[in-house]
């Protein structure tokens, strides 16, 4: 469990595009749960072999909004609720948004790149459906990692709550999924069912358009009216 360990008086329901996809992963859920067939709506999830061949290019956007299980969803919508008030704030609600996509669609196509040089079970692969917010989060978390690096996490541990430096922790976080993404290119069942890849090209989305951000406004998103 990660929360913010000060409350930074940022509220989230102003944050509209927040609010909204908030709500819009939770909707599109409860549809794949009422999936008649039991699948979960998997067509609408991203295949990279499909994206390959030019078809259903629009699962780009919709495996975005889904999530293979409740355990799924309320891990990413908990972390997306702890740093998405603070990005929207900062970024404005229009930049906010389009980091938003742009990081879930870089998640989404590194993954379809890396498919392409994992040797010998790069073709199997490729037919699995990917889904999940987690590209776009991850996008998320490096805008705040460079925003707001100095605030604190409050994460909890063996020996209880520990508080550490949310830059610190969010780095660390990301080092974990490259080492994880890497060592699925040789062993890509030896990391789960997870696409590491996706949230590394999230993060590297996030991270771009979070510096440029910064280089141009510096710290005046700081101040900003909350």
């Amino acid at each position: 469990m990660v929360y913010e360990a000060e409350p930074d008086k940022i509220s989230f329901f102003k944050q509209y595009f927040s609010v909204i996809i908030l709500i819009a992963n939770i909707i599109v859920f409860i549809w794949q749960i009422m999936d008649p067939r039991g699948h979960m709506h998997i067509e609408a999830a991203f295949v990279p072999s499909e994206f390959f061949a030019g078809k259903k290019l629009w699962t780009l956007i919709t495996s975005m909004f889904m999530h293979g299980d409740i355990v799924h969803i309320v891990m990413n919508m908990w972390f997306f609720i702890v740093i998405t008030d603070n990005c929207e704030h900062a970024m404005g609600h229009l930049l906010y948004i389009f980091t938003y996509f742009i990081s879930g669609l870089c998640g989404s196509l590194l993954y379809a790149l890396s498919i392409v040089i994992i040797p010998v079970w790069g073709p199997i692969l490729a037919d699995i459906p990917s889904l999940g917010a987690s590209g776009a989060i991850f996008g998320l978390m490096a805008v705040y990692a460079i925003l707001y690096s100095e605030n604190k996490f409050n994460i909890l541990s063996g020996i209880g709550m520990r508080k550490v430096s949310a830059g610190v922790f969010i780095v660390m976080y990301f080092i974990a999924e490259m080492t994880y993404a890497f060592y699925s290119l040789f062993d890509p069942f030896g990391v789960g069912q997870t696409a590491h890849f996706a949230h590394v090209g999230g993060f590297i989305g996030g991270a771009i358009i979070a510096s440029i951000f910064k280089a141009v406004k510096g710290t005046s998103y700081i101040s900003k009216k909350k």
